[in-house]
């Protein structure tokens, strides 16, 4: 798989036919500078991805269906800082979309922070991918603390059923996990299922999408970037998360997703 979340993130958009750019760091090594060339092969503008001079790209390593056995060598990403991410005038972004895995230290956790205030003083356009299940805290109230600024300056979220389970534990079901989220700020929360099923939360009301197609979800952050794509293209929330619940389960079988159409207003 391409990068970590926000790469990764970025390529889905991309090949949905989104106009994207990163903010990011990778090392200067061998692995900054695939990712760095895959990114520019889809498209994604990479003016404000830096490198961290000698340092090493932060690395996933995951085997398919196996993601208990995930491991994470750390590295130059959660080295950016906030000066570093660009203004609002020198980036005028439709949507700012940030993973919550940079929440986990400074300054990265600052920078990603700002970037969401940011966006929400222009009016709605913050967007986080929760990512709780990958950060380093296991107890599920530090790991709500470290979430809750950003939480309060989204609009928009999305996460994992493994997600809902770190933050509110095992017995906690997905319903009762997207409320208690709603109620920390978020407008819009995007919950996709283990077996591909989907919850959205808009406002007071849940819309539960059940699974009408086969197959398992090839990539987690492939049914939030098509969720985002869609949504920018002034798609209702529900039609969006139509979309994004077909791209997550097609997103482990060959051959590249149609572009996201502009809804017509």
């Amino acid at each position: 798989m391409l990068g970590g979340g926000g790469a990764r993130l970025a390529a889905h958009g991309a090949a949905l036919g989104a106009r994207v750019g990163l903010c990011a760091k990778t090392g200067s090594d061998d692995a900054g500078a695939t990712v760095r060339a895959a990114l520019t092969r889809l498209q994604v503008d990479t003016r404000w991805l830096g490198t961290l001079a000698g340092g090493r790209t932060t690395t996933w390593h995951e085997a398919p269906g196996r993601p208990g056995a995930r491991r994470v060598d750390r590295g130059a990403d959660l080295s950016l800082r906030l000066d570093e991410v660009p203004l609002a005038a020198a980036a005028p972004a439709h949507l700012t979309l940030v993973s919550g895995y940079s929440l986990s230290v400074e300054p990265a956790r600052s920078a990603v922070i700002g970037a969401l205030q940011s966006a929400a003083a222009r009016g709605g356009r913050a967007a986080l991918q929760l990512d709780a299940e990958l950060l380093w805290w296991t107890n599920p109230r530090m790991t709500r603390k470290v979430l809750e600024p950003a939480l309060d300056a989204a609009y928009s979220i999305a996460l994992t059923a493994a997600d809902a389970r770190t933050l509110f534990g095992p017995r906690a079901t997905s319903r009762e996990a997207i409320r208690e989220l709603a109620a920390m700020g978020p407008h819009l929360v995007l919950l996709i299922e283990d077996d591909g099923g989907v919850l959205l939360q808009e406002g007071g009301r849940a819309h539960p999408l059940p699974v009408e197609d086969t197959g398992a979800v090839g990539d987690r952050y492939a049914g939030p970037a098509a969720f985002w794509v869609a949504l920018s293209r002034g798609m209702p929330a529900r039609r969006a998360a139509e979309l994004a619940q077909r791209h997550a389960l097609r997103s482990g079988r060959p051959g590249a997703p149609a572009p996201i159409r502009r809804q017509a207003l």
